[in-house]
């Protein structure tokens, strides 16, 4: 018998109202959830990091493809599965097509909606092929800590890699590439209801700012071990080419979008660790995080604007307000995968 094709594949657009949770069959024996986002990445690039992925598994595990605002990458991604038949046996993967073009949108959909209880859940990026033994070394550094909410990998190649190592090894932090956390830490952040901000540049630094602060900063100081910094699990990714103009185009976008990230760190400080506040009482959007905080810190914004070209551009862009409206739809099941 031949691989099943697409039709046979595809599931049924899945509801998520209000108070809404999913539960999966998977919830009662399920090792390992890996999360991988995904939006304007080449279908080629994609398959390396699945096929990585698949590689490092060595637990039972599920896979959710979460790509948002690119549903043709979605569709072609559910095709190749249709008609492959490759694997490693004990995985399955799944296909989401998320409608809104937001990383942190997608990242709450699947922590709120999608996730299917993994005892210990990955998130990586899609254009990162994590080591064969990355997760495996994730995996024991998280449960070798019985205070850990989770563990991080760390960059081996870039231009900063070596810095950012260092860094991360010497004050912990979390790294949006490749990092995981516990079955109880997701439970316990869907329960207090902690959501990132649609919009937001620094998924990573924010969600690291709650953990540090056990997702209370009203009654627990930092404590970077809660994330558990493990300096050889490690990920590859294609090489850029400085001609290559896709290649130069996010780069300049990723310069740009610093200033934005600057002001973001700065209001989220102000938010858990000068006010103490839940990290569930975040603003909605960045929009109104950013000028929030330069509302009731005009001095501090100041600093930040002396010298800054992007500044004012920053604050223009931000100011454009965005239209949400698709972050009420649903995200779409395109296809499921067992044994794969």
């Amino acid at each position: 018998m031949g691989p099943p094709s697409i039709q046979q594949l595809t599931m049924p657009v899945i509801s998520n109202g209000p108070g809404t949770q999913f539960e999966y069959a998977e919830c009662a024996g399920q090792a390992w959830s890996i999360a991988i986002f995904a939006a304007r990445e080449t279908l080629p690039d994609l398959l390396l990091t699945l096929e990585a992925a698949l590689s490092a598994v060595s637990k039972p595990a599920v896979i959710d493809l979460l790509i948002n605002g690119n549903e043709t990458l979605a569709i072609a991604v559910s095709e190749h599965l249709a008609s492959n038949s490759s694997g490693n046996g004990m995985s399955t993967v799944r296909v989401w097509s998320i409608t809104l073009g937001d990383k942190a949108h997608a990242w709450n959909q699947y922590v709120h909606s999608i996730w299917p209880c993994g005892k210990v859940t990955f998130f990586m990026d899609g254009y990162v092929q994590p080591d064969r033994n990355a997760l495996k070394l994730l995996d024991a550094s998280l449960l070798a800590s019985s205070q850990a909410l989770g563990a991080t990998g760390v960059p081996r190649i870039g231009r900063s890699a070596q810095y950012l190592r260092k860094v991360m090894i010497q004050q912990g932090g979390i790294h949006g590439n490749l990092f995981c956390l516990s079955q109880e830490t997701i439970r316990r952040i869907r329960n207090v209801g902690f959501k990132l901000p649609l919009g937001i540049y620094r998924t990573d630094a924010t969600l690291a700012a709650a953990l540090m602060f056990n997702l209370d900063p009203a009654h627990n100081e930092w404590d970077s071990t809660r994330i558990q910094v493990q300096p050889d699990a490690s990920w590859s990714t294609r090489k850029r080419d400085w001609w290559r103009f896709s290649d130069l185009k996010d780069q300049a976008k990723r310069i740009m979008r610093q200033t934005q990230g600057t002001l973001e760190n700065r209001a989220v400080r102000q938010h858990m660790a000068i006010s103490r506040r839940s990290p569930a009482e975040l603003p909605d959007t960045v929009a109104e995080l950013v000028f929030d905080w330069i509302k009731n810190n005009p001095l501090d914004a100041h600093e930040v604007a002396k010298g800054n070209m992007f500044y004012k551009y920053t604050l223009k862009k931000l100011g454009h307000s965005r239209n949400w409206q698709a972050a009420d739809i649903p995200p779409q099941l395109m296809c499921t995968r067992n044994n794969y």
